[in-house]
């Protein structure tokens, strides 16, 4: 055998040698991927059906604004958490200020649905007002730390008058529109009593109304009873005219915890279920125009 067959063979050995090593590093980072994405589908809950060993209860803390997007996530969440057997019960932790009427209805109502397959214990840890208790009242009992906010029932459409500040600077308004009401409402001028009127009656106080009704029904008074709490104050969980009629029973976390293990065992897990992504250094960019600004506006507080 020559020098040249022997450099041949060489080269072939070396060649082969980091084809294998090249085939394994790809072999490992498959199988890391692998595991990767199996964990985030079992963190996220997208598994659906997948029983783990061991008993849980989901934790769902509700702390933003009652919006349609959000409770739209909420309500995916739980639906997984309903398939899943693992999950012995649902811990809602509320602490929203209000929101949309539309969303708060939502939500109320599938609360009341998801009960039927499992339990929920809803706890309002800082502040339920608003459509933020709309929801908290459709479980009972409601429990509350005794500092919380509770109430604030009733709706308001906030409207600003930039009129003046558009003649210094040169801004006028200019759109079209067909039909006396289409556009009751501007930003650059007051709200006349014609269409003041018609705001409230077409639209501020059916949402009242239904605010009220949804909330005695839920909570199982009669609206005569709730009709003294409905003005839009706001109360501290442990006044004492508000037992029975916004709140049912003062606790703390702590304290719920501990009867929850007490009911199921000292074995069980509670886990924190992540609604959405959190991407700290992404600034949140939001644009409403027209139609969307005035419903955008339109919440329950």
């Amino acid at each position: 055998m020559g020098d040249v067959d022997k450099y041949q063979i060489k080269v072939l050995k070396k060649q082969m040698f980091i084809s294998t090593l090249k085939a394994w590093i790809i072999g490992v980072i498959l199988i890391a991927e692998l595991l990767f994405i199996g964990m985030y589908f079992v963190k996220s809950g997208l598994l659906g059906t997948t029983v783990s060993a061991g008993k849980k209860i989901a934790v769902i803390h509700y702390d933003k604004e009652v919006t349609e997007a959000y409770t739209a996530k909420i309500m995916e969440k739980m639906d997984r958490i309903r398939e899943n057997k693992s999950y012995k019960e649902i811990l809602f932790v509320m602490a929203s200020p209000g929101g949309s009427p539309t969303a708060s209805e939502e939500l109320s109502e599938y609360l009341k649905f998801f009960q039927k397959t499992k339990p929920i214990t809803m706890y309002v840890s800082s502040i339920a007002a608003s459509g933020g208790y709309y929801i908290a009242s459709a479980i009972k009992p409601l429990i509350a730390n005794k500092n919380a906010i509770i109430g604030s029932i009733g709706v308001i459409m906030p409207h600003y008058n930039l009129g003046e500040l558009a003649k210094k600077i040169g801004i006028t308004e200019d759109y079209l529109a067909a039909g006396k009401y289409k556009k009751p409402i501007s930003m650059f001028k007051e709200i006349d009593d014609e269409n003041r009127k018609y705001m409230t009656e077409h639209l501020l106080k059916p949402t009242y109304e239904n605010f009220i009704n949804a909330v005695a029904v839920n909570r199982g008074i009669s609206r005569d009873k709730l009709l003294p709490f409905a003005d839009g104050k706001i109360y501290i969980a442990n006044a004492p005219e508000v037992k029975g009629v916004l709140v049912d029973k003062i606790s703390s976390l702590y304290k719920i915890k501990k009867a929850l293990r007490k009911k199921y065992g000292a074995e069980i897990a509670f886990e924190k279920v992540e609604i959405e992504k959190k991407y700290p250094f992404l600034p949140e960019i939001k644009v409403d125009i027209g139609l969307e600004t005035l419903l955008e506006n339109f919440k329950m507080k």
